[in-house]
């Protein structure tokens, strides 16, 4: 009970910061991130070092993937749900950084993993050993509490004895649920005593900071049931916004846009826009095919089919994140390219989500390990380099470090800092209703972002081959442009728009 009476004092003792709706969030895999203490190992202490680096990116918010105790270098596994990984640091150190955060004005999201535990998480192991008890009277009972009959914990997970699952060695007949492997078994969210688990959890690290939660595999909390997923994130929603109003949530459903949409009627307040990410989605998709004016209808229809279900919601695109091949890759390091292809992610509506690295160019694919090789500060300086996830079985193809990037006004890493300083500018490119325009060139996506009181168009030229030349509204004036080569500059003469070949413009019109 002690436990639960500090969880619950934190939050007044600890004070939060709101989650910046329309500001940019920047993924964090800390373990890859910065190393604060010359062990190799990224650690809390080294973000909140680098948080000048965040805000300098241009980015308002902090997504930090598991950071709980954890058997795997992943940490998609808990042991402790209200612990830092002792390789991380301690919960002193995230203190640290919450107050950072806050005090800088940043939100900070945490992985929320609550569609399995670890195998050796107490709950699951306690359970385990009561199921190899074989049934007893009360009066035994009373001197051994771990008898299945009187353990709550195995209520907590799916356990059957009909053949299928997870086999338990110490436990003959019985089996369980783990739809990512044995040492993941998957909690049992039906069940009373883990609703009331969950919501501890959501109030311990909202006291001690959290804006709020990105949900980790909301598609298996109940084996891809849309309905019942739908239902349980709505209790989960209003549990976390009764705790705080101010909670936000991001949840990651890796599925089809009709899919995503219908558990937006959940009440999250986001989803990662995966039709939209990915080498396999519509930005990358229609940025090879050139197909600009397609991709602006789409990203249009999106905006307004989430709208439709839930008129608060608030999408997320993305280009790559942390289970994708870097888009680097997929673009074939081509600068122009990596550069148009942050512009169109970076001005949509919504929150943009960017992957740490993602800013510099760098490179991964093939496992899941490759895909968070460490963070490239600098070519020539190790200071703060962490080492690789120890399975990783490539190196970074990347050689311009963040050091360097940083005062090359040319560099992929200046054009996110101009990018996302003209977007923080304009807020309405985030919040504002957006609609396709036809310019009558099929390379070109052009958008407009309204609201009642400003109007801004955003074009982008998808074309390798040929400058676009259209007409713009007579109340057009120049915000910025973006070129994708030095040498070609975007002009704007009265109402005639010429837009160079992989560029860039943002007008305002009102």
């Amino acid at each position: 009970m002690a436990r639960w009476t500090a969880v619950l004092l934190s939050i007044a003792l600890l004070p939060s910061c709101a989650f910046a709706m329309d500001g940019a969030v920047y993924e964090i895999f800390v373990a890859s991130f910065y190393d604060s203490d010359g062990d190799g190992m990224g650690d809390l202490n080294g973000v909140t070092q680098k948080l000048d680096y965040v805000q300098e990116l241009g980015a308002q918010n902090l997504w930090l993937m598991p950071i709980n105790p954890s058997p795997s270098y992943h940490k998609y596994d808990v042991t402790d749900y209200l612990a830092i990984a002792p390789e991380y640091g301690t919960m002193a150190d995230f203190d640290a950084l919450a107050a950072a955060c806050e005090e800088r004005g940043m939100g900070l999201l945490i992985d929320l993993v609550i569609n399995h535990s670890s195998h050796l998480h107490p709950w699951f192991v306690s359970a385990t050993q009561s199921l190899s008890i074989e049934p007893c009277g009360q009066e035994i009972c009373a001197t051994v509490p771990a008898c299945r009959e009187h353990n709550q914990y195995c209520r907590y997970y799916h356990f059957t004895q009909d053949g299928t699952g997870h086999s338990i060695p110490a436990a003959d007949g019985w089996t369980y649920e783990g739809a990512f492997g044995y040492h993941m078994p998957d909690l049992n969210l039906d069940e009373p005593l883990v609703r009331h688990e969950i919501q501890s959890i959501m109030i311990y690290w909202l006291g001690h900071g959290a804006t709020g939660f990105r949900l980790d595999a909301v598609l298996h909390y109940y084996g891809e049931n849309v309905m019942q997923n739908t239902e349980f994130m709505t209790w989960l929603t209003d549990t976390g916004k009764a705790i705080d109003p101010d909670c936000f949530f991001v949840a990651e459903a890796w599925k089809d846009g009709g899919t995503i949409l219908k558990l937006y009627e959940s009440g999250i307040d986001s989803f990662f826009g995966f039709p939209m990410g990915d080498a396999t989605g519509e930005i990358i998709g229609r940025l090879r095919k050139s197909e600009g004016y397609a991709l602006a209808t789409k990203a249009a229809q999106w905006q307004a089919d989430v709208r439709a279900v839930n008129a608060d919601a608030i999408d997320a695109p993305f280009l790559t994140n942390h289970d994708m091949g870097r888009s680097a890759g997929v673009l074939v390091q081509q600068l122009p390219r990596m550069k148009l292809a942050a512009s169109i992610y970076l001005l949509m509506g919504g929150t943009p989500y960017i992957y740490y690295g993602e800013e510099l160019g760098m490179t991964g694919s093939g496992i899941d390990e490759n895909k968070r090789l460490p963070m490239l500060w600098s070519a020539d300086d190790p200071i703060g380099i962490c080492n690789p996830p120890a399975s990783a079985d490539q190196a970074q193809k990347l050689t311009i470090g963040a050091d360097a990037q940083a005062t090359d006004g040319a560099s992929l890493l200046s054009h996110y800092r101009n990018v996302l300083a003209v977007r923080n500018a304009n807020p309405v490119i985030g919040s504002g209703t957006m609609t396709a325009i036809d310019t009558g060139n099929k390379a070109v996506m052009a958008l407009r972002f309204e609201d009642e009181k400003s109007c801004v168009e955003v074009y982008h030229n998808l074309s390798k081959k040929i400058a676009a030349e259209f007409l713009v509204s007579s109340e057009a004036t120049y915000i910025a442009s973006f070129e994708g080569h030095r040498d070609i500059k975007t002009i704007l003469d009265e109402q005639t728009l010429t837009l160079p070949i992989e560029s860039s413009v943002i007008l305002k019109i009102r």
